[in-house]
Parts: C-alpha cells; sequence; structure tokens
C-alpha cells in the first residue's frame, strides 16, 4: 500500500429545539430512484440558527446546504483541483469510463467537470439535498437521496467517488459494501477526507490551540448525537481491505492551515484551507455545537479564537488530507 505526498506524508503513527419552516422551490413529488422511493420531503428546506438545511432525512446531516455553503464547497473544490495540479482524482480509472458516480455530490461542480471531462460517460451525483444547477451537461444527472439507503437499481459503475462525505456517515463499511458490490469487475473507488489530527513540524503550536479545542468540543457530538467517526481516515485503508477491495492506495497532504508558508504555492493553498476550515467551523457553531448544549458566549469564543489562530502566521499548524482509493477485483 503506496503511502506517499506532494506537500508531506504522514505515517501510520502520525497518525434548543428551533422553529422548523420547510420551504421549497420544487414542486413536491414523490418517486423512485437509484436507492429507492423518495417522499415529498426531499425538495424542501428547513431555516435553522440563520442556516438552510436539508428537509428530506430532517437532521440527519448538520451541514448546511445555503449560499454560504456553496461559497465553502467551491472554495474547496478549487483547492483540491490546485493540489492536484488540476486532475479531479488520482485513481488509474482509465481514459473512457462510462458509468462514474459521486456520491455526496453537494451543489455538483465535481460530477459537471467529471462529465465534461468525459463526455461519453454517464455521471450520477447524489445528495440529500436538491442544491444542483439546472444547467448541466446532457450526460450529468442528480438524484436527491441517502446514500446509505439500500441500492435498489444500481449497477456496474466504473468508479464510485466521495469527496468529505465519509467522515459524516453512520455506518461506512455498509456504504462501502453497498459500492462494492455495484462496481464493476476492475472498478475503483475513491474517498478524499480530512483527518482532524492538528500538527507542525516546527513545534509552533501552542498547548491550547483553539482548533485542537474545538474539535475536542465537535468530537463527541458528532460522535453520540449522529454517529460520525471523524478519525475515519486513520483506519480506512483496513477498511476497504476488509470489504473485498484490493490495490488500495494512500496519498496524504500536509495542508497548511493559514497563509504562513513562504513557498506561494502552499501559501495560496493555505489560504484556501483557511476559509474551508473557518466556514466549517462556523456551520458546526451554527448547530451541532447548540443543539449540545453549549453556551452560545462559549461557541462564540471558540470561533473567534480559531480566527485569530488562522490569522498568526508564528503558528505553522496544517491538517492531513488523505486521498484513498482501491479497487475491485477484476474477474
Amino acid at each position: 500500500m503506496e503511502e506517499d505526498g506532494i506537500i508531506e506524508p504522514l505515517e501510520d503513527d502520525d497518525l434548543p429545539e428551533a422553529a422548523r419552516e420547510v420551504t421549497s422551490d420544487y414542486d413536491p413529488s414523490e418517486e423512485e430512484t437509484t436507492f429507492g422511493s423518495l417522499t415529498s420531503s426531499v425538495n424542501g428546506h428547513v431555516w435553522e440558527y440563520g442556516r438552510r438545511y436539508h428537509a428530506f432525512r430532517y437532521g440527519r446531516y448538520p451541514i448546511p446546504n445555503d449560499e454560504e455553503e456553496y461559497k465553502r464547497e467551491s472554495i474547496r473544490h478549487t483547492m483540491l483541483k490546485d493540489l492536484l495540479g488540476g486532475k479531479l482524482y488520482l485513481a488509474p480509472i482509465g481514459d473512457s469510463p462510462q458509468k462514474i458516480i459521486d456520491l455526496g455530490t453537494g451543489f455538483g461542480e465535481w460530477a459537471i467537470e467529471v462529465g465534461e471531462t468525459f463526455p461519453s460517460a454517464k455521471v450520477t451525483g447524489v445528495d440529500l439535498s436538491p442544491i444542483q444547477p439546472l444547467w448541466i451537461p446532457p450526460n450529468v444527472e442528480f438524484i436527491v437521496d441517502d446514500i446509505e439507503d439500500e441500492w435498489v437499481h444500481a449497477n456496474d459503475y466504473d468508479f464510485a467517488h466521495f469527496r468529505f462525505v465519509n467522515t459524516l456517515l453512520k455506518d461506512n463499511v455498509a456504504v462501502l459494501t453497498r459500492v462494492f458490490q455495484n462496481l464493476k469487475p476492475g472498478g475503483w473507488v475513491e474517498i478524499q477526507d480530512v483527518l482532524p489530527h492538528v500538527a507542525s513540524d516546527d513545534n509552533t503550536i501552542p498547548p491550547a490551540y483553539p482548533l485542537i479545542k474545538f474539535y475536542a468540543m465537535l468530537k463527541p457530538v458528532l460522535r453520540n448525537k449522529y454517529g460520525f467517526d471523524i478519525r475515519l481516515m486513520d483506519r480506512l485503508p483496513g477498511l476497504l481491505q476488509n470489504v473485498g477491495f484490493v490495490n488500495v492506495q494512500r496519498k496524504v497532504f500536509h495542508m497548511p492551515l493559514g497563509e504562513w508558508a513562504r513557498d506561494p504555492y502552499l501559501r495560496l493553498l493555505g489560504g484556501y484551507f483557511r476559509e474551508v476550515m473557518l466556514d466549517f467551523v462556523g456551520a458546526m457553531a451554527s448547530r451541532p455545537l447548540v443543539e449540545a448544549g453549549y453556551d452560545r458566549e462559549e461557541i462564540d469564543d471558540i470561533v473567534r479564537d480559531v480566527h485569530a489562530a488562522f490569522a498568526n502566521r508564528r503558528i505553522h499548524a496544517y491538517l492531513p488530507i488523505h486521498f484513498v482509493w482501491a479497487q475491485k477485483p477484476p474477474a
């Protein structure tokens, strides 16, 4: 199993209830999709704590789906493309994949660009929210559904893609097993996500670094309220092997938290990542930490402290982003 990185590799050892108003811009409908039978709630939205969330499977996913979140996803998409030198993935899927599925597609930028890259392929994006654009390439489709449901009609995919999704799933073993079952022999899966292990190479992180404190607050909330494991990427390669995948590969990138790097390329990536992480901290402060019972003043304090820490160029902190890909055994 390969473990190296363009920036720097990590070794394994480093390793109150609010009013709920449902609104929709779409006509409600009931239909059957790739994954199952949907209800009219799929096209609704819920406004809480000043942010908009999906109504389908209400509460399943704690991150908003509003314009602020669109900005975060767009910046993250640009950041990852720059990180990979313009690439959209690392798995060796070949030059002519015919069926691609983007699981947890969000606003759909990755799926659209992959569809443009492979005009002969059918690209399907799946998400809990109907937030994708209407004007899309003819070979791209979007489905509103829960990827943790049974896959009723899906099969024969060449490539399954996840981006910053798996650490916010309840049962990765079940989801990845379904991916395995619905890939063609020889097909690939790729998973990209952050491991929340804040580090530096020069010991410039103070003992009470705010992002470490923030993760200490957030981790039990996500585990106990939602059933998520935000340290999943630590053990993902072994999990994929247990499901049956082969040729499991991993690249780990140390992403600077802020513009502290001397190198212009790393400084650009750090600026992107600072904005992505600040918006993530804001999203988690808007709902999960409030519903977990944290005092509003305490939440505001930690958010303010994280902002200040990311602006301090004397602190050379980074987070690892893992890219893991694996193959279903060829026939």
